[in-house]
């Protein structure tokens, strides 16, 4: 049975959480890394092909990164869990198509939020939702067939998972948030508290952990960060937030 690791960081800085994923992606032959975290202070990430002045709520929010992500803008908040996945292209979790890759990865999200107690929570297809809305710039407002919804408090079917890769150097990075609760920046999308009990984004990554496992049929095996790869992520963690990257004129996501 493959081993992949298990790295969780919780209430990481917005630089660091993005550094420390950048530093994987940058790990080449690094075995399979499954990350679980969090932020504090909470913080909104843009897309990495999204205009800041495309995102109304940036102007407001004191903490602003951007992602190497693509896809829209998420609020990071206490009712929220961050993961990610890395590892080598040729990999056989993600070996094939992006959209199977996508696939495979929502599977085992979804196996975590019926853990969880989350009732009919299945991939949009062709299903009409309540969560898009116009011009907010917000991913958890613009949906595809792929993404993960369930029925949410104000009873349509809505959004409330958020997912986006970054391939580069025969490496992946595979992002996803998961709203635990709501968040005043992103109305009318599904939480696992409009179905279940609260939970903490600890105990989400539990759910998430074995999700993954069982999806993949993989172990995974704790460990912390190394002083060479929490170097690493420390030297990048300023550049996220530099108003430079974070303003920068971005062409347009094909």
């Amino acid at each position: 049975m493959a081993v992949w690791n298990l790295i969780e960081t919780w209430d990481a800085s917005p630089g660091f959480a993005m550094g420390l994923d950048e530093a994987l992606l940058r790990s080449v032959g690094r075995p399979p890394t499954l990350r679980l975290y969090s932020w504090a202070p909470d913080a909104l990430s843009l897309g990495y092909f999204q205009r800041f002045g495309d995102v109304p709520a940036a102007a407001a929010h004191p903490h602003v990164v951007r992602r190497l992500t693509g896809g829209g803008a998420i609020h990071h908040h206490p009712r929220e869990l961050t993961f990610s996945v890395t590892l080598d292209a040729d990999d056989p979790a993600y070996r094939g198509s992006v959209p199977d890759s996508y696939e495979r990865a929502h599977e085992a999200v979804i196996r975590a939020l019926s853990a969880l107690g989350v009732s009919e929570v299945r991939m949009r297809r062709a299903e009409a939702v309540g969560s898009d809305l116009r011009d907010t710039g917000m991913c958890f407002h613009e949906s595809t067939p792929q993404d993960i919804c369930w029925r949410g408090a104000a009873g349509p079917l809505a959004k409330g998972v958020g997912t986006a890769q970054r391939r580069t150097a025969g490496r992946i990075l595979h992002h996803g948030s998961i709203k635990l609760g709501p968040s005043p920046l992103e109305p009318e999308v599904a939480t696992v508290a409009d179905q279940a009990a609260d939970v903490s984004p600890v105990e989400a990554g539990r759910a998430l952990r074995d999700g993954f496992a069982q999806e993949f049929g993989v172990d995974l095996e704790p460990c912390e960060p190394g002083a060479e790869l929490r170097a690493a992520a420390e030297a990048m963690a300023a550049r996220y937030s530099a108003p430079e990257f974070v303003h920068r004129e971005t062409r347009r996501q094909r």
